[in-house]
């Protein structure tokens, strides 16, 4: 029993005591809140006269606002640990003994002083107020009653002597009272007798040490005696009694201030405003952010933070109840997976997952100009009257859209960061097959330059296309293990950034939608719902712009299916028929070429061809099927890439010579396309395709003896040049 009557006092202490300190009813407070937004609401910010101005009357009415308390510069948060040194803590001890006859003997003393000093009609008011108190023997309700009527005069009076004699006899009465020692206490911090107040606070905490109002008054005399230790002390024996009892935390955030611990101001900010609010805490966070991000340098622009302590700042606002309820939020769309690397290269899943991104910029951008245009509404009321700020929920609800955008930012850094390594793979992966295959490539020209012309070096030609692909294959298959090894990585390390991202989404909601309940305005609750609604947009947004990943798709070892090579068996067999069997009909309208730089070498069913292009354009034909002959061709030539496309183009005169001693003369001109993924140097590299072929080519030569002669073909490219 006895402990719930001091939980009732206490109760009404929290109550008393902070109107005490104060010093203004909520409507007092209320009308210095309008007074600030008006100030905000006429000042033109892009006038540096009129913005210090505006910030030092704000300044003056953030003061009022806070009860008289010293408040920390909104300047001093501009000045690094460089420029300014945090202020060092000092040990302040009590040099009165904090004892019942000590504290009624500082409550006479102040009496005396102050009932010596009162008009006639304030001492004649008193008197019968004490007589009242009288008799009833000085009762705990008469006593409170006593306390009560000082912590109303301290409030609304306009002389503190007069508030004084009440709570300076309701201690000297009834000196185990709790509430009207600690008011006491209260009053004289008000007048500036710091000192004085901390034995008064200690012996209110001996009565009852459970009271976060005295820790905190107890704590803020500490502070301002410059004894931070024992104040951070006090501080948080507050905080542990009750967490969400909001001054505690505010004055903690003065004092982190003061000692240049940002990070930890920012947390206790947030704390506090979330307990029982914090006068100008939307430009005190906006000087402690910068503050912090100006120290944080490179280090906090790396993992998107800028230094904040974004996972305290999350547990600070944790809701008091987690709802997670569907309010018709915005929800995270289904990104489809791709399970191959095939279909989202040749398939074209990354195409469509850039054009889904494309689409959905051009709504998220179409709702951004209707949310500038709500914002750019005028809500009418009437004139004269001053629209309710809501500056609390407001504050909370900006704080936690910038906490959550840099929460999401951070996942897709790290995202990135992942994603970078992932496609470093493969692009090391592909620069070693390129290199491989180069030197395979030279391998294979050198051994076909050595082979007899044919038909006796068909044999040749063939061991040199064998031995290419014997080595090719391998290579080949060694970089589409890696490719497909890294895409799949990719397709992890996306899934895991949708689902954090999901998860972020949930909480920016439920950690907003206590404050927006809170927001009766049809103008703002329209304006913030914008607000929460672009923050959720911007997360679901970076899901779609991470979703498209470039990777190259797999390639082949040789034009054909590497399986069909196998070494050559020689049969020692009895000689039958010797006369030379005809060979099966190549495919005409087909070509092979090895692409080396600006050369290039091409061999169909009916000719060899070695040619050079780079301005000019000159090649050796050799025509050893029916029309045996060889021709010199001279022009220009253009090459030309886009993408995973190239293009070529050759026009100019030829000369041909017939193996009989024919001669002829004319223009020759041809234009090509195929297939080809960017190489080392600035090169480009030609990779075979389905079926081998990557490539086609159309040729026309109009001769004076011959006439037009037009041939097309679809060509097997491999190799990589400019």
């Amino acid at each position: 029993m006895l402990i719930m009557k001091h939980f009732i006092f206490i109760f009404y202490l929290l109550l008393a005591s902070t109107i005490a300190i104060a010093q203004q009813s909520d409507a007092d407070a209320a009308q210095l809140r309008q007074q600030i937004a008006k100030i905000r609401s006429a000042t033109n910010w892009n006038d540096p006269a009129a913005v210090k101005k505006a910030n030092e009357e704000i300044q003056k009415l953030s003061k009022q606002l806070n009860g008289g308390k010293q408040t920390i510069s909104i300047d001093d948060l501009n000045l690094n640990n460089d420029q300014k040194e945090a202020a060092k803590s000092v040990n302040y001890e009590v040099k009165s003994s904090v004892t019942q006859e000590n504290i009624v003997a500082i409550a006479d003393r102040f009496f005396k002083r102050s009932y010596k000093v009162l008009d006639a009609m304030s001492k004649f008011q008193f008197d019968q107020d004490l007589k009242a108190a009288e008799k009833k023997k000085f009762s705990p309700k008469a006593v409170k009653n006593l306390a009560s009527t000082g912590a109303t005069l301290i409030t609304f009076g306009n002389d503190h002597n007069v508030a004084c004699v009440y709570l300076a006899m309701a201690v000297k009465e009834l000196p185990a009272d709790t509430l009207s020692v600690n008011n006491f206490g209260a009053y004289l911090r008000i007048i500036d007798s710091t000192k004085i107040s901390v034995p008064v606070l200690l012996y209110a905490n001996k009565l009852f040490s459970g009271s976060p109002v005295i820790l905190t008054q107890l704590g803020n005399s500490y502070f301002e005696l410059g004894d931070f230790v024992k104040a951070e002390s006090y501080y948080k024996e507050a905080q542990k009694i009750n967490p969400n009892f909001g001054p505690a935390h505010t004055s903690l955030c003065d004092l982190y201030i003061s000692q240049k611990r940002l990070k930890e101001a920012m947390v206790e900010l947030f704390k506090g405003v979330k307990g029982m609010g914090y006068p100008s805490a939307a430009d005190k966070y906006a000087s402690l952010k910068q503050a912090i991000n100006d120290n944080a340098g490179s280090e906090g622009q790396e993992d998107a933070s800028g230094g904040m302590p974004v996972d305290e700042l999350k547990d600070a606002v944790q809701p008091f109840t987690y709802d997670v309820t569907e309010f018709g939020h915005v929800k995270m769309p289904a990104f489809p997976d791709c399970h191959s690397v095939e279909d989202w290269t040749i398939g074209g899943g990354y195409a469509s997952a850039a054009m889904s991104y494309g689409k959905f910029m051009n709504a998220y951008m179409a709702f951004v100009g209707r949310m500038v245009a709500a914002h750019q509404e005028q809500d009418p009321i009437p004139e004269g009257a001053i629209r309710r700020n809501y500056e609390q929920e407001r504050f909370m609800i900006d704080s936690m859209i910038d906490l959550f955008k840099i929460i999401s930012d951070r996942e897709v850094k790290k995202y990135k960061k992942t994603i970078d390594k992932i496609t470093q793979q493969a692009y090391d992966a592909n620069q070693l097959y390129l290199k491989n295959l180069q030197a395979y490539t030279k391998d294979l020209i050198s051994c076909a330059k050595a082979c007899p012309a044919p038909p006796a070096g068909d044999i040749c030609n063939k061991n040199c296309e064998r031995e290419f692909c014997v080595k090719n294959c391998p290579n080949s298959n060694q970089y589409n293990d890696m490719d497909k090894s890294a895409y799949n990585a990719y397709r992890s390390a996306f899934s895991g950034l949708v689902s954090r991202q999901i998860q972020n989404l949930k909480d920016f909601y439920a950690f907003t939608q206590p404050w927006a309940d809170k927001i009766e305005s049809g103008y703002w609750s329209k304006i913030y719902e914008f607000e929460r609604k672009s923050l959720a947009l911007g997360i679901v947004g970076s899901c779609y712009g991470s979703y498209p990943v470039a990777f190259l798709p797999p390639v082949s070892g040789c034009a054909g299916d590497c399986s069909i090579y196998s070494k050559p068996f020689v049969a020692d067999i009895n000689e039958v028929d010797t006369k030379d069997p005809k060979g099966k009909e190549c495919e005409v309208d087909s070509k092979w070429v090895i692409h080396l730089f600006c050369c290039d070498a091409s061999l169909t069913c009916e000719y060899f061809e070695v040619g050079c292009t780079e301005g000019a354009s000159v090649s050796v034909r050799r025509n050893f099927g029916k029309n045996k002959s060889v021709s010199i061709f001279a022009g220009a030539g253009v090459e030309a890439g886009l993408g995973l496309a190239g293009a070529s183009a050759k026009f100019g005169g030829v000369v041909v010579f017939g193996d009989e001693g024919s001669i002829d003369g004319g223009f020759r001109g041809s234009v090509s396309s195929t297939f080809q993924v960017p190489g080392p140097d600035e090169t480009q590299v030609h990779l075979p395709g389905p079926n081998g072929y990557n490539g086609a080519e159309s040729e026309f030569n109009l001769m004076v003896m011959g006439g037009l002669e037009t041939e097309k073909t679809k060509n097997s490219v491999v190799g990589g040049g400019k």
